[in-house]
């Protein structure tokens, strides 16, 4: 082809060729909205109608772990199945064809039966009749909508009714749960339980037909008066008359070492009242057939603890750092406090959770010397409920943490899990985005930023792991000072294609420390951050 012209039109002109090009090539991938239900039992297979806009079908799915598969049908629907000893939890998908690929998705893999609502269930008269062990997928919309199910009780029986929306699936409502009695009244009610998604754990009275009332407002607040709603309103709600675990004791075990932990909850079989488990990972989940639910714990790479009674401020409970300790405030009042040994220069970093696990404990954290006096205090940390405190001993000597409710309150579901140790340098790393191009021939840029903590003053040298052999990436290093100390731009490159698969940056501390971390990337309408950023390789443009 001969262009005409002087030769800045020339390069204009050769310039929008590629820009023409480039967009050619770069087809729009599945952009889904939302997926309904969102959950399957083990062993079985349900039907997903997906809504968004989807340019190729059928598409591939990726698993974020073994226990799924996932065929496409006609065009919107997905056929999941669950095999039968796969995990029961939280499973991460992704759609994605020849283009870009769509942000993880949250899929529940259950133990107990799973219906879908049917409408209309707007009003008690019109309540859908359920069994007292089984999860039901349903919707809040239009807006305004309410749902209702009906569950037969007898005198005593224990129902958890326990909604998963917002925590869980991203859905952006913040439920609210009600029982209604046999004689119409309101018998309970739950708004916040974990986060925005609520839980009742309700005593029978006496026998008779209860209903379980679900409605909602918008998660993040507005002018609008009433109850809302839209087909992105979805939830699973779980009712258990059969096991349902609250917390699992202790709250973290040991990286590599096996333990034994025991499920506080309702109506939990003896048979599972203690449950092994294996130190790997980050997190432990515990599941067992018998339970409505799952539970996890954190896996520390020190000693772990649980509280010995008692350990009040006058007598407190000596512990060496480091340590992660399990705690119960029991009862209004009550307070747990520890010795440890503080040196002058260092600092000791204290990390309280409790409610950001879902329990009632508004906890707070104070540091007293041996005489008494408070020398620290910390409370809320911005949004959150559950306080971290770093502590610098004015002198060597022995001092005393203490964990106490704001409001002085105290039950068997007022745990918490501590963690006590010295504060080390330490980083993070995020990439801007979840998901990545590549078109052959030009190449593209991960932007990662670098978060340094507590003086952490190493290079890091960042690598890409996941590459097909015909993706190269050009060594980048963060130094240690400078502007990418902060941030570094790893430039990915190749000439040919395609590849459509999830990569990880690693970035791998140079000095003493030898320190390895996993970059992250935010997940949309989700708290939840993934570790596997999804590449998409075109090949060469169009000619």
């Amino acid at each position: 082809m001969r262009i005409i012209g002087s030769p800045s039109s020339c390069a204009l002109l050769a310039g929008g060729l590629v820009v023409l090009l480039v967009a050619e090539a770069r087809a729009a991938g599945p952009e889904p909205k939302h997926a309904f239900p969102l959950g399957v039992q083990r062993g079985a297979t349900v039907e997903v109608a997906v809504d968004g806009n989807f340019p190729k079908w059928p598409l591939g799915v990726w698993i974020d772990r073994p226990g799924l598969s996932i065929t496409a049908g006609e065009k919107g629907k997905l056929s999941v199945a669950a095999a039968a000893d796969a995990s029961p939890g939280v499973y991460w998908l992704r759609m994605y064809d020849d283009a870009p690929a769509a942000a993880p998705q949250p899929f529940v893999v259950g133990t107990l039966t799973q219906i879908n609502e049917a409408e209309p269930n707007n009003g008690p008269e019109q309540a859908q009749a359920v069994d007292a062990s089984t999860v039901v997928n349903g919707r809040l919309s239009p807006g305004g909508d309410v749902d209702h199910v009906a569950v037969n009780l007898s005198q005593g029986q224990t129902l958890v009714a326990s909604l998963a929306a917002h925590e869980t699936l991203g859905s952006q409502f913040d439920g609210v749960m009600q029982i209604v009695g046999p004689a119409g009244s309101v018998v309970a009610y739950n708004h916040d339980h974990g986060g925005l998604d609520p839980q009742i754990a309700f005593v029978a009275p006496a026998d008779g037909k209860y209903l379980v009332r679900v409605f909602g407002f918008p998660s993040a607040p507005n002018s609008t008066i009433g109850f809302a709603g839209s087909d992105a309103y979805i939830y699973r709600l779980t009712l258990a008359t059969g096991g349902f675990v609250d917390y699992p004791w202790p709250l973290a075990v040991t990286r590599g070492s096996d333990a034994q932990v025991e499920l506080f909850g309702w109506n939990l079989p003896q048979s599972v009242k203690l449950l092994a488990v294996r130190g790997d990972g980050e997190t432990a989940t515990l599941s067992d057939p018998q339970l409505a639910n799952t539970v996890s714990v954190a896996v520390e790479p020190h000693a772990t603890a649980v509280v010995s009674e008692p350990n009040e401020l006058a007598a407190p409970e000596k512990i060496e750092l480091p340590l992660t300790v399990s705690g119960r405030l029991e009862s209004p009042g009550d307070v747990d406090a520890f010795a440890f040994a503080g040196t002058k220069g260092q600092v000791v970093a204290f990390e309280l959770s409790g409610r950001s696990l879902g329990y009632p404990i508004d906890g707070v954290l104070e540091v007293f010397d041996e005489a008494g006096t408070s020398l620290a205090r910390a409370d809320d940390v911005g949004e959150a409920r559950d306080p971290v405190l770093a502590f610098s001993p004015p002198a060597d000597g022995m001092f005393r943490i203490v964990v106490s409710d704001l409001n002085g309150q105290g039950s068997g579901r007022h745990v918490y899990r501590l963690r006590a140790a010295l504060q080390q340098p330490e980083f993070a790393l995020s990439t801007d985005a979840h998901a990545v191009e590549l078109v052959a021939g030009m190449p593209t840029e991960i932007s990662v930023a670098v978060e340094r903590r507590h003086g952490f003053a190493e290079e890091i040298a960042l690598s890409v792991t996941g590459l097909p052999e015909f993706v190269t990436v050009a060594p980048a290093t963060s130094a240690a000072a400078g502007d990418s100390a902060k941030t570094v731009k790893l430039v990915l490159t190749t000439d040919q294609g395609p590849f459509s698969g999830p990569i990880r940056v690693v970035g791998t501390a140079t000095g003493a420390s030898q320190l390895v971390r996993t970059s992250t990337a935010a997940i949309p309408n989700h708290e939840s951050r993934t570790s596997d950023v999804w590449l998409t390789v075109i090949g060469e443009p169009k000619k």
